[in-house]
């Protein structure tokens, strides 16, 4: 079986820690064109709006949350079809050929899913197998090769191609370790609009439970 970790992964990782800062900015710039419609929406969603002395709010019961719900708001709500991310690059605000658009030109093909990590690569990445097409994926990442104990991690996060690999959006969800993939059941196709936002919503759910217990 051909290796699925890039031949030019010295080059690639540099070009990832080089535009990865860019990354939160981008981020914050699309989030302010979120109205108050749009975080209530995604409020309700998730299960974090609540009211507060006559007033409905987004509550986080744990600082982690914050980055989950923005990547959640970021890319899953799409009025008329179109996320923030998707409204930020068709605002043209980035010249052909800058850092800023060739990163969101990626970004609007993030897709959510659940990965098992089967293999730490210490130059700068990990090999993850995607739970719900049956994919094995190289993906970019400066903080999981550091844990030593990453292997047989079960996350879940939004990636998007980048050159030979794959990118993350940042925010993750961490739910314990399978030591055998063997048990994992993929489905072998992509998920439709739908039944991402599905996943996402159930995994975020299932994420904050944990997170309760756990304290």
């Amino acid at each position: 079986m051909p290796s699925i970790i890039p031949d030019n992964l010295e080059d690639l990782v540099a070009e990832y820690k080089r535009l990865w800062p860019l990354m939160p900015v981008l981020h914050a710039r699309a989030a302010k064109l979120a109205g108050k419609e749009a975080i209530r929406a995604c409020g309700k969603r998730l299960g974090m709006f609540s009211k507060q002395s006559g007033k409905f709010v987004i509550g986080f019961e744990h600082e982690l949350e914050m980055d989950v719900f923005q990547d959640y708001l970021l890319y899953m709500y799409r009025p008329r079809g179109f996320s923030l991310v998707r409204q930020l690059l068709n605002r043209k605000l980035y010249p052909q050929g800058s850092d800023e658009r060739m990163l969101l030109e990626g970004m609007i093909q993030a897709r959510f899913s659940v990965f098992w990590l089967r293999e730490i690569v210490p130059a700068g990445g990990v090999v993850a197998l995607d739970v719900i097409t049956g994919e094995e994926l190289f993906i970019l990442d400066q903080s999981l090769p550091q844990q030593g104990d990453a292997v047989g991690l079960l996350t879940a996060f939004r990636l998007f191609p980048f050159g030979d690999a794959w990118m993350h959006t940042g925010a993750n969800m961490s739910f314990g370790r399978i030591e055998d993939a063997g048990d994992l059941r993929p489905l072998g196709r992509f998920l439709s609009e739908k039944e991402e936002r599905q996943l996402n919503e159930a995994n975020i759910r299932r994420w904050r439970a944990l997170l309760g217990e756990a304290e």
